[in-house]
């Protein structure tokens, strides 16, 4: 079957969702993307739809989301038209972040030697029945008020380009809502949501800066993220490298399973999962 990449547009809506709704953990980027982000911030993100050349019908999507000077490229749907998707955008500097490995062999011959790297990560979830919340420690939901460390804690813990307003921006996003453990004057361990739909909220942002690593912060603050995401969505997922052995045991002490093995491709970047 013949393919042809277009941009999509508000004709193609049902379809995608429909292709993103077969899977809604494994896809709730391009769900989030096409129902929340396009709208709030419509130059963040490109969405492209592969048609039948002969049926016309829509056999995968992909959204292209614009970020520190890459782009993180999502898709979903036939695999065949995946590849489509990657042949036409040809990505000189890109983030493949969840590919299932047996969309991998045509994934990478349409990148050709492009490929800087590949990670293996879990995508796990967690629903009501599985969470065991294990908070030992003070969390608390940053606010407004918290903007400056925040702010600090993104640019010199996490290297992240942002400005104040950016930061104080975030932290009045009521439906992701960002949690820390406070250690005097700086935030000492940090997890956050950053997609959340009914259907699921993604955690992740997960970090404990090094010198107050090995005392349970992560599986506190992680736990609190993890109770949000639920009173917000159905289940709660997160992404974590398979060889990053302390988050697992982290995510599994508190009822994270694994529910795909994907793979994280970097192109023309390494960016760590």
């Amino acid at each position: 079957m013949g393919f042809r990449v277009v941009e999509a547009g508000e004709e193609h809506g049902e379809a995608i969702l429909r292709l993103a709704r077969e899977d809604p953990i494994l896809n709730a980027l391009v769900l989030y993307d096409w129902l929340v982000l396009r709208r709030e911030r419509p130059k963040a993100c490109d969405f492209y739809v592969v048609l039948g050349e002969r049926s016309g019908r829509v056999e995968a999507a992909c959204v292209a989301y614009h970020d520190r000077g890459f782009d993180s490229i999502v898709f979903c749907g036939r695999p065949e038209a995946s590849r489509a998707i990657i042949e036409a955008l040809a990505p000189q500097k890109a983030l493949l972040p969840r590919v299932p490995p047996e969309e991998l062999p045509g994934i990478l011959e349409a990148l050709g030697g492009r490929v800087t790297k590949i990670y293996d990560v879990f995508l796990m979830a967690c629903r009501p029945g599985s969470f065991r919340p294990a908070i030992k420690h003070p969390v608390v939901r940053l606010g407004p008020e918290h903007a400056e460390l925040f702010w600090r804690f993104l640019r010199e813990e996490l290297r992240r380009e942002a400005s104040l307003e950016d930061a104080r921006k975030r932290l009045t996003e009521p439906d992701k809502p960002v949690f820390a453990i406070l250690h005097g004057q700086r935030i000492a361990s940090l997890a956050l949501i950053y997609v959340s739909l009914p259907e699921v909220s993604m955690v992740g942002g997960v970090y404990t800066v090094p010198d107050m690593r090995g005392r349970g912060l992560a599986t506190s603050v992680t736990s609190a993220a993890t109770r949000a995401a639920l009173e917000l969505s159905e289940a709660a997922a997160l992404i974590v490298r398979t060889d990053n052995e302390p988050a697992l045991r982290v995510y599994r002490r508190i009822g994270y399973e694994v529910y795909r093995r994907l793979k994280w491709i970097c192109v023309g970047v390494d960016v760590r999962p």
